[in-house]
């Protein structure tokens, strides 16, 4: 059945529902250590900090670590440059705040005879690149090593093979894209000048450089913008000519906000910036002892929607179901303010389909009746659960899907709802900021529009 438009739903909501209680935390008040100093060997061809950019959105407490494998032994690491993905020129983006790759430069010599370039020979390097994405500052750490003994020296005399090609220099640095910003109020850059060394001491050098790709500004309340980064190697040297010319990587995507309402337990996450790419996920286990009843009502609730409550006259669409298949993948799911007039939306049009906001004046009580809404419970410590969530766009006054309710235990509710919001957090899930002139329902666009899916095991 047709129902209010998504506008007048939330103006009524306003009306008829009381704002729930928002949970709050406050942040660690650590300070954010300097950087340390530049490892032996390494060459900075500015003094640190020239043509930096860094953020004046937010200066994060927590402290980055300075080798992504930090502690040793972390298996995100190995599994990611594992994979073939990695091996790839745009790498692999191992979740929203990880992203990895191992792969081969080649700088080409050339020396000028009677006025010609004549190759000389060519230098390799067979490199990792790992980057992690901070969750309290807007800036993501890129990491930079050569594989060890992974440099190579080709079509070189044997004398100049051991003499010249390994004292050539490699710079390396990452750098912002030019013209890749979205909005153009946003701007990006990094912190630490380019690193250079000797091709030998690259060879032989075993530890990570690093440097911070850093972002300001942005679009809208929670500052949200678009960057591109990519990897610059430069093996120009004195008396030589590049036949490869520079060696920039393709453009590797970022997120960063500066949204405030990130918080996990006693912690305040308000900036970050996070790798595009990543495709948000959140997975129940219709087996947990803990939130399995909830699981069990999302799976039925995605794979046989006409089977529950409340009835329709029409096939029920709900919308969310994950699948690695994007032939089969269900439109997406959209977070809203919980709190917010389109979540306390929600919370009335569920109410009504549980049989639990059904007085006089309710605009949504002659829509769902004894015959249509979810029969009552006589079970002890119950609660009505809906899906999609209450904190979705997609919630149960979106217009254009339907929903469900069901019966559930208090504790599989609770269970299922702080895995929410853990989800929320870990996968850095904006909440959709609709502008209100559209009038009625509206899809999901812009920058904070930012989708996820829930898949059911």
């Amino acid at each position: 059945m047709k129902r209010a438009s998504r506008i007048l739903a939330a103006i009524a909501a306003l009306a008829l529902t009381a704002a729930l209680l928002a949970l709050g935390s406050l942040s660690a008040a650590a300070a954010s250590p300097e950087p340390p100093a530049s490892a032996p060997g390494i060459e900075y061809t500015a003094k640190p900090g020239d043509g930096a950019r860094p953020s004046s959105d937010g200066k994060g407490t927590a402290e980055m670590p300075i080798s992504p494998d930090n502690p040793a032994g972390t298996e995100w690491l190995n599994d990611c440059l594992g994979s073939s993905d990695a091996q790839e020129p745009r790498g692999r983006v191992y979740n929203r705040f990880k992203w990895c790759q191992e792969y081969e430069f080649k700088n080409m010599y050339y020396k000028r005879v009677d006025g010609k370039p004549v190759l000389k020979g060519t230098n390799s390097i067979k490199f990792q690149v790992a980057a992690i994405g901070y969750n309290d500052t807007r800036a993501t750490r890129v990491f930079f090593r050569a594989k060890t003994g992974q440099v190579k020296y080709e079509g070189w005399n044997p004398l100049e093979k051991r003499t010249v090609a390994p004292n050539l220099k490699l710079e390396v640095t990452p750098e912002c894209v030019p013209g890749a910003n979205q909005p153009t109020s946003a701007t990006c850059g990094v912190g630490r000048s380019p690193a250079k060394m000797e091709w030998a001491q690259w060879s032989n050098f075993p530890d990570w450089v690093y440097w911070d790709v850093s972002s300001m500004g942005g679009e809208g309340p929670d500052k949200v913008a678009f960057h591109q980064w990519r990897l610059y190697m430069n093996g120009a040297s004195p008396g030589y000519e590049q036949g490869t010319g520079r060696g920039e990587g393709p453009p590797i995507g970022i997120r960063c906000d500066s949204a405030d309402y990130f918080n996990l337990r006693n912690y305040r996450y308000p900036y970050a910036c996070i790798y595009r790419g990543a495709l948000p996920f959140l997975t129940y286990n219709a087996d947990d002892s803990k939130n399995g009843q909830v699981a069990r009502h999302i799976r039925d609730a995605q794979n046989t929607p006409d089977s529950t409550y409340p009835k329709e006259s029409h096939p029920k669409n709900i919308p969310g179901k994950w699948s690695a298949d994007p032939s089969n993948r269900a439109e997406p799911l959209h977070r809203v303010d919980r709190d917010g007039q389109f979540g306390r939306s929600n919370e009335s049009w569920k109410r009504s389909g549980c049989g639990q906001n059904t007085t006089q004046g309710n605009p949504w009580a002659l829509y769902y009746t004894p015959a249509t809404g979810l029969p009552a419970t006589i079970a002890p410590d119950q609660e009505c659960d809906e899906y999609p969530f209450g904190s979705t766009w997609e919630g149960a006054a979106d217009p254009d899907h339907d929903f469900s309710v069901r019966w559930v235990d208090k504790s599989h509710n609770g269970s299922a709802g702080n895995r929410l919001g853990e989800f929320y957090v870990n996968d850095r899930i904006l909440r959709y900021q609709p502008t209100l002139s559209g009038g009625g329902s509206q899809t999901p666009s812009g920058p904070s529009a930012d989708p996820f899916w829930v898949n059911v095991g």
